[in-house]
């Protein structure tokens, strides 16, 4: 699945990954956002779902009752990011999913220094609660949601997924979640966003690293990582389908040609429909 145009830049930065790169990625792919996401206009914005500042969703309803629901988690190195990071983008997510009949929340969540582990994971519990009891009044069924996060914040839906620390709260009532080229993993020496998250003392390191604590909650995961993802995402990706395995799950697991570390979302609601296609799919599998 090489995409086509994008292979310009891809080869100028291959995996690397940085402000430059990020730059480029959304310069690309902000030009082909296609027009029929557009039809699909409501978006409810900055709904609190908690007390932080940070704790505000973007609701992306649907017209039909009982649908499918994603809350969708973004990254930023633990330390930035945001469901609007830049126009188009994560709203394309979005009005992506909602223009197929999925309703679709974005999240923010506290981020590091201040939002240190496990602050974000937190956030997602409670994200969750508010979805539980207010989806069906935007057209989607409590019963069938769905997480999806994409770097940090798929270490943050990791975390909540499976880390003991949860074990009281709801997530044993969602139906699925997708893992996109994640941090799964904790050790010496951390980069200073992963070290503001996961603090300075390297002895709790691993027993705040998600991958420590895989077990079979639900049997619908999805694993992905990018061709031209930094080589240390996607041999975390691949160690978590690995523990996965180990504790009798089957994920889905998909390695993204053509694709660096954000274009994969980026691509969602553009001419390039492939990676929606996986995501969708997923979606309505884990959700019936």
């Amino acid at each position: 699945m090489q995409v086509d145009s994008f292979g310009a830049v891809l080869a100028a930065f291959q995996s690397r990954f940085d402000q430059e790169v990020l730059d480029a990625t959304v310069t690309h792919w902000a030009t082909r956002q296609h027009e029929s996401v557009g039809q699909h206009p409501l978006c409810v914005a900055d709904v609190p779902y908690g007390s932080h500042e940070r704790h505000r969703l973007d609701i992306f309803p649907v017209s039909a009752q009982g649908t499918p629901v994603v809350l969708f988690v973004h990254g930023g190195g633990f330390v930035g990011g945001d469901k609007r990071l830049f126009t188009p983008f994560y709203e394309n997510v979005g009005y992506y999913l909602a223009s197929h009949g999925v309703m679709t929340a974005t999240m923010n969540y506290r981020l590091a220094p201040t939002g240190g582990w496990p602050a974000a994971a937190e956030d997602i519990e409670a994200a969750v609660e508010w979805l539980l009891g207010q989806a069906a009044f935007y057209g989607g069924s409590p019963k069938r949601i769905v997480l999806v996060g994409q770097s940090a914040g798929a270490c943050h839906v990791a975390s909540w997924l499976f880390d003991p620390l949860f074990a009281k709260g709801r997530r044993s009532e969602i139906r699925g979640a997708a893992l996109l080229s994640g941090f799964y993993f904790a050790e010496a020496p951390l980069s200073p966003g992963q070290k503001a998250y996961f603090g300075g003392d390297p002895t709790v390191y691993r027993e705040r690293s998600p991958l420590t604590h895989v077990h079979p909650l639900t049997d619908s995961i999805l694993v992905s990582l990018a061709e031209y993802d930094p080589p240390a995402l996607r041999k975390q990706a691949l160690q978590m389908v690995e523990a996965l395995r180990r504790v009798g799950v089957t994920p889905v697991v998909h390695d993204l040609v053509g694709h660096n570390h954000v274009s994969p979302l980026m691509s969602l609601g553009s001419d390039v429909d492939s990676v929606g296609q996986l995501v969708r799919r997923f979606i309505q599998r884990a959700s019936v």
